[in-house]
């Protein structure tokens, strides 16, 4: 890997995978729970469907930033390649 790449994967591995570990378990749970609904026990609650919403937003947030970093990270690959007089 690229010397230039390391904070790229430092970044998704401290904040991505967490995240979508999380979001796994959580939709994990939202299926057991439709699951338990048709046997006349309660379904998701509202909490758990705001929570998922949440979780939805701060990973299209982290998606977003980690595209940013890859842009500077590749953008001062180039600089450093083909500098400027």
């Amino acid at each position: 890997m690229p010397p230039e790449l390391v904070p790229v994967a430092v970044v998704f591995i401290v904040i991505g995978v967490p995240i979508i570990c999380i979001t796994l378990v959580a939709l994990a749970r939202i299926m057991r729970g439709d699951r338990e609904s048709k046997s006349g026990k309660p379904g998701v609650k509202a909490d758990e469907a705001r929570m998922l919403q949440e979780m939805q937003r701060l990973l299209s947030r982290l998606e977003e930033r980690v595209e940013s970093l890859e842009t500077i990270v590749l953008d001062r690959d180039r600089q450093k390649r083909n500098p400027h007089p």
